[in-house]
């Protein structure tokens, strides 16, 4: 694992889908230092400095930020290279702009909170691994059976009307989705989970967001666009979120097993990328590019779902990136069957399987993780988002964004 970065590095220089004549683009390496160094000084004493001194700071930070892309802006060959990387600093700008806030916030809550010697046991293991597995109550499971009965119904009659795609098969709003959103807060808060996550993002943490899932075969959303090889990678689909403030959970309806679409996650995985901020921050956002419809490179690009490497000329920007910046979250499509990263990336996987009420609460910003890949049956899940209670009309507007 110690190796992980050099091989992710290697994984696209050797990946002939990603190969071009292109050099790529030169940022000044003493910008990007500097937006490193400011930022991590930043995220450091973001509740200790004063209200001016705080947007002095972020100010600098962001005008950095500014610097780095604009280094490297002059060196573009056509409209639409510049038009990736003024669009790529403008995702960078305002996802960086929503991690400051969550850095101003002071903590209120920590491990010194739990009397319970086994509760604080867990909160201090999600601390290193970031996830937990669990199960639900029997009386949880039932109510939450119950309350998505019907909206299920739906999603099983557009699969018999042959519509496949990811948002056919998932309902994320309504007043279904709020009697489940607040049968998990009376559950989660039963059995500790919320406890759990305040413990370990600082804050009063509720669910604020909830999808209903059903997972088919016959669904191919996650299957790879990238063709060229005898076989996909076994990493099909694995991803980290773009949101550092929204711990997830991914709850089992039905009976998983592994052929129909168990979740997976890799801890340890995202330590051993040892990603600088700006590359991290620019990963996360990069696969949004284009896909505004106001963008000039939305047609030019004309993704598959969620797979940004679909595009030809989405790669060919995307590897004008310098090395030291060159990350994208949702990399388990990138990987290059039966390769070091492949190998690496297998070797710590762990599947969630078992029966109906099994979860697992993460998160999914520092936790790759992927799920949902059907050879048979079907799977039910709900994918829950938690949010700091504190922003909560802001959390339910993030969260319908983040599930669309």
């Amino acid at each position: 694992m110690e190796k992980l970065s050099e091989e992710m590095s290697r994984n696209y220089v050797s990946h002939p889908a990603f190969k071009f004549d292109e050099v790529s683009l030169s940022f000044s390496s003493k910008e990007i230092e500097q937006f490193n160094y400011r930022y991590l000084g930043a995220k450091a004493i973001g509740v200790t400095v004063k209200a001016n001194t705080w947007a002095r700071l972020c100010q600098e930070l962001l005008d950095a930020l500014s610097r780095v892309f604009f280094s490297g802006l002059s060196q573009c060959q056509n409209e639409s290279e510049s038009a990736f990387i003024n669009e790529l600093a403008g995702e960078c700008s305002r996802a960086l702009e929503d991690e400051l806030q969550w850095y101003r916030k002071p903590r209120a809550r920590n491990l010194l909170d739990f009397a319970d010697a086994e509760a604080r046991k867990d909160a201090v293991e999600f601390q290193s691994i970031r996830h937990f597995f669990g199960t639900l109550s029997p009386n949880g499971l039932k109510e939450l059976n119950y309350l998505a009965e019907r909206e299920l119904s739906k999603l099983r009659a557009n699969v018999d009307a042959g519509r496949l795609k990811r948002e056919d098969l998932s309902i994320n709003s309504g007043v279904t989705q709020n009697a489940i959103r607040k049968a998990l807060n009376r559950e989660f808060k039963t059995t500790g989970v919320l406890d759990l996550l305040g413990s370990y993002t600082g804050r009063q943490m509720l669910v604020t967001g909830v999808a209903l899932e059903l997972s088919v075969p016959q669904s191919g959303w996650w299957k790879n666009a990238i063709v060229g090889f005898n076989r996909p990678p076994d990493t099909l689909y694995a991803h980290l979120d773009e949101s550092v403030q929204h711990p997830k959970a991914i709850i089992y309806l039905s009976d998983v097993s592994e052929k129909n679409g168990p979740t997976s996650c890799y801890p340890a995985v995202y330590e051993a990328l040892q990603l600088t901020p700006l590359q991290e921050l620019i990963g996360r956002v990069v696969g949004n590019v284009g896909n505004s419809a106001e963008s000039p490179l939305k047609n030019a690009y004309a993704k598959k779902y969620h797979q940004a490497m679909s595009s030809e000329l989405f790669r060919r920007h995307f590897m004008r990136l310098p090395t030291s910046l060159r990350f994208n979250s949702h990399f388990g499509w990138d990987v290059i069957p039966d390769g070091d990263l492949e190998a690496s990336l297998l070797k710590s996987e762990r599947k969630m399987i078992g029966p109906a009420g099994t979860f697992i609460a993460f998160d999914g910003g520092k936790l790759l993780h992927r799920g949902g890949l059907m050879e048979e049956g079907e799977r039910v899940a709900l994918q829950v988002i938690f949010s700091d209670v504190s922003t909560i009309d802001r959390a339910k507007a993030i969260a319908k964004r983040i599930f669309t």
